[in-house]
């Protein structure tokens, strides 16, 4: 062991940082060396240059008056004088047509470098060339005074450059080697179970060796540490193998080891009782799972060969059947060991499973009634295409004001009028029939076994005299009709999704029937159907895009004083004219944007045309209002009062130059918010018009409860005015008293205008002044009628 751990002085540290400081050293030195001579050299030569070009500088003016006068005698005195320069090898002058003068010392020549030259300038004329004088360096002389004084540069850098080897030398080892040794030594004769440390060494308190002794320290601690959480982890572990054994053998939940061939290894007592496998014995000690003793071994067997394959775990719910009829759902989730064999436990899951039953029964029916859901309808005849195989009647039923009900006398009546509706169904059904409640009244009814038309129409018109029968409540006994779609399997439809489509199109026909000439309580479904809701989807669409490009257009229809014959105002009225279908009325399109949600884009729009239109007639001199109409969808959000008020100021009009006509609708719809709204508004200066007046249910008393301005009284009204104007009268009479202007819509006769004259009726509209006219033509009708009406008026 000793010899293992001895090192050689050459593999010490010692020795490694002294050599390497040398060799660094050395090498820099030597670099700085070269780097040095290779600098004194480029400077002794440039200094030379200066040196010669110095000298040329202080016999030029001497050369050139030689040169001038061709003095030869003068011209050799300078050579002479230059040539006692020890750093000048050669001088010669040569003046303008012949040499003058040429001296050289003796010695070896030296020609790589070239000769300084100069030319020589007349000292009278300025510009003129007379000659010219070359001198020649001695650069032996030059380059052997240059290397004895690198030589002694380079011998002062080798000096300086050992030293501080070895002051670097010292250095490392006092300060770096030594501590670290120490350090090393006191290391390999620790023992690293104790609890001793290592001290760090004097004056290293702060340095990267104190650090690294520290770190030693810490590590050698947390050495320790380990070692003692292991020794607990070991002890903990066979504590936790005792109480694994202990839960294993009483968990009430059975744990059982297997192999791939169903070869049981282990499994406790639990997972006998569980599977209601026999105990295995010394007669009898069976230990496969492939053995016939369980039925459901199979699917076991196929579980663990899935765990095995696919390296996951798996789970399966099985149902095991016992001796004695009864029932037991086992939860088995098998897990991979990865030897080839798995883990798995087992679970009663029994009472779960029941409630997962009873809750997807619950999910597909409906708690009031017992019939099935919508969903419970569809699952129940998914693949009815398949399935059946007679034809089929699927009806759909509805109770007439049943919602009237809920609201007037509340859920709990409502709920009685269902129970009572539900029976007398399924007494008016066969008992194979399918009977659904899919909606808060609505039921649908899948009668099996009558194809006839006739037998049907029996059948149906039947059933809805039974719901019609009064249904007696807690309160009250109530009488309530019913409407019916029918669809037909396989003609109107091959599943429970288009059939039910179909019976739903043929109960809205009946609903609209209800509200015509002939009343149907019940309609079967005719292809006519879905070609109107093709044409309402189609509308829709071309609805969208003539609000996107603004193809809605306003008309004006003019509204006239009666006093004076004077137009007062107008009337604005939307208008669409398709390019293919022609003019849409407004009873098809406006509540179609009401529907679709397009409703209060078109009141933004309508309010700002009309806004426009009122502006450019002012600014031409006709001064009148124009009323707008407004839907009870657009109050509040779609038409808030600040808005409206934003879009006045942006065209610059007072807020008399609009008038909102609304109807017993919008005030029914929400009263505190048509309050809140229609004071708003008011307080800004904006009129209020109630529309269709008379036509509602209690429009007298919303005069009290609304602040209005205006009523316009219904059209119906005014045309049956020549055999009964008692009750127009009396409206007229009425809003007098509470000080509210009237307008009479629908004035078409000159013996209704004089009449409602007679009455005191203020406004009038209608097509004896005016059918709606487009913008461009609603100034020429106002000149008329202002012309007409006023001459009629000033009539006697």
């Amino acid at each position: 062991m000793a010899e293992r751990n001895a090192v050689h002085w050459w593999n010490g540290i010692v020795f490694r940082s002294l050599a390497a400081v040398t060799l660094l050293s050395a090498l820099i030195g030597g670099l700085c060396s070269l780097m040095l001579r290779e600098q004194v050299v480029v400077r002794a030569h440039t200094d030379a240059q200066r040196r010669l070009e110095q000298l040329l500088d202080t016999v030029e003016n001497t050369a050139s008056v030689a040169a001038f006068a061709n003095d030869e005698q003068l011209a050799r005195e300078v050579v002479q004088g230059l040539l006692r320069n020890s750093e000048v090898r050669r001088v010669s002058i040569h003046g303008a047509a012949a040499p003058l003068a040429h001296a050289e010392s003796s010695g070896p020549q030296n020609t790589s470098q070239p000769p300084v030259q100069r030319r020589l300038m007349s000292p009278f004329k300025k510009g003129e060339v007379i000659g010219h004088i070359r001198l020649d360096a001695d650069w032996n002389a030059i380059y052997s005074q240059v290397d004895a004084d690198a030589r002694y540069a380079m011998l002062l850098l080798s000096a300086q450059t050992w030293l501080m080897i070895l002051g670097t030398a010292g250095m490392v080892f006092w300060v770096v080697v030594l501590p670290i040794k120490m350090i090393s030594d006191r290391l390999h004769h620790l023992d690293a179970t104790s609890s001793e440390t290592l001290t760090i060494p004097e004056g290293h308190d702060k340095t990267e060796l104190g650090r690294l002794v520290g770190d030693i320290n810490d590590l050698k601690l947390r050495l320790i540490s380990t070692l003692d959480q292991e020794r607990e982890l070991r002890w903990q572990q066979d504590i936790a193998q005792r109480m694994y054994q202990d839960v294993f053998d009483h968990s009430t939940s059975g744990i059982f080891v297997a192999d791939l061939h169903g070869q049981l290894l282990s499994f406790n007592p639990a997972f006998i009782e569980l599977t209601w496998l026999p105990q295995p014995s010394a007669k009898q000690p069976w230990r496969n799972l492939s053995e016939p003793r369980w039925a459901e071994s199979q699917q076991l067997l196929q579980l663990i060969e899935h765990s095995t394959q696919q390296h996951e775990s798996c789970a399966a719910d099985l149902l095991l059947h016992g001796r004695r009829g009864d029932e037991r759902w086992l939860n088995i989730v098998v897990l991979p060991l990865g030897d080839g064999t798995v883990q798995g436990t087992v679970t009663d899951v029994t009472a779960r499973k029941r409630e997962e039953i009873s809750a997807r029964r619950l999910a597909v029916t409906d708690p009031l009634t017992g019939f099935a859901n919508r969903e419970g309808l569809f699952q129940a005849h998914a693949g009815m295409h398949v399935t059946a195989d007679a034809p089929l009647v699927v009806a759909m039923i509805d109770l007439a004001g049943f919602r009237q009900i809920n609201d007037a006398l509340g859920f709990s009546v409502g709920d009685q009028i269902l129970l009572m509706a539900a029976n007398r169904i399924r007494e008016s059904t066969n008992p194979d029939s399918f009977l659904a409640r899919v909606g808060g009244d609505e039921f649908v009814i899948v009668l099996r076994g009558m194809a006839e038309r006739s037998a049907i129409e029996a059948w149906i018109s039947h059933l809805q005299a039974r719901l019609g029968e009064p249904y007696k409540t807690d309160t009250t006994p109530i009488s309530i009709g019913s409407s019916a779609g029918l669809a037909l399997f396989p003609g109107d439809g091959v599943d429970m999704q288009n059939l039910l489509h179909c019976a739903e199109l043929a109960l809205g026909s009946a609903h609209a029937s209800r509200h015509g000439a002939q009343t149907h309580p019940h309609l079967f479904f005719h292809p006519e159907l879905l070609q109107q809701v093709e044409y309402r989807r189609r509308l829709e669409d071309d609805l969208r895009l003539a609000v996107e490009q603004r193809e809605l257009k306003l008309f004006f229809q003019p509204i006239v004083d009666l006093h004076t014959g004077l137009l007062a105002g107008a009337e604005a009225l939307l208008r669409w004219q398709h390019s293919e279908r022609g003019a849409v009325s407004p009873e098809v399109f406006i509540p179609l944007a009401e529907r679709i949600g397009l409703i209060g884009e078109i009141g933004r729009q309508v309010l700002d045309d009309a806004c426009r239109q009122v502006a450019h007639w002012r600014r031409d001199g006709l001064e009148i209002y124009v009323s707008v109409n407004v839907s009870a969808s657009q109050i509040p959000e779609e038409l808030p009062p600040e808005s409206i008020l934003e879009t006045l100021n942006s065209y610059g009009l007072p807020s008399h130059a609009i008038a909102l006509e609304i109807t017993e609708g919008v005030l029914m719809s929400n009263v505190s918010v048509a309050q809140n709204w229609i004071a708003q508004l008011r307080a800004a200066g904006l009129r209020i018009y109630l529309d269709d007046f008379g036509t509602g249910y209690s429009s007298l008393s919303y005069l009290k409860r609304f602040p209005m301005d205006t009523v316009k009284v219904d059209k119906s009204f005014i045309m049956d005015m020549n055999d009964d104007h008692t009750l127009v009268d009396a409206i007229i009479t009425m809003t007098g008293s509470l000080g509210l202007n009237v307008v009479a819509e629908g004035v078409e006769e000159a013996a209704q205008l004089d009449l409602l004259r007679a009455m005191g009726c203020g406004y009038g509209q209608g097509y004896l002044f005016s059918r709606p006219v487009a913008a461009a033509d609603f100034v020429a009708t106002a000149k008329r009628i202002n012309t007409e009406m006023g001459r009629h008026t000033a009539s006697p």
